[in-house]
């Protein structure tokens, strides 16, 4: 019984440590960054985001802000539910739950 406990923290931990060990790390617009001139549509393609990954933008913080929204909020191009913005040019985001952001 105590080695089916051990192993049953085992697996607890490594599954903890899994998603973190391969997260992938994405520059949203590539070589372009965040910008109202690239078309980002195209962008995601070929890409498989996960749970860990962490997306990094980079853009003008004179002229751009990175903002979280609620897909809602997103259809009406408003901020009507933000959950986090940040607008200093360098921003990371790590992706901790699976949908639509």
């Amino acid at each position: 019984m105590a080695k089916l406990v051990l192993v049953c923290i085992f697996l607890i931990i490594l599954n903890a440590a899994i998603p973190k060990s391969f997260a992938k790390e994405y520059v949203v617009g590539d070589k372009r960054g965040w910008s109202p001139s690239v078309d980002y549509h195209p962008w995601p393609y070929g890409k498989s985001l996960s749970v860990g990954d962490v997306l990094h933008f980079f853009y003008s913080p004179k002229v751009i802000d990175v903002a979280s929204v609620d897909i809602s909020s997103y259809v009406l191009c408003g901020s009507v539910k933000t959950f986090y913005k940040d607008n200093c040019g360098r921003t990371s985001i790590t992706l901790d739950k699976s949908g639509s952001y």
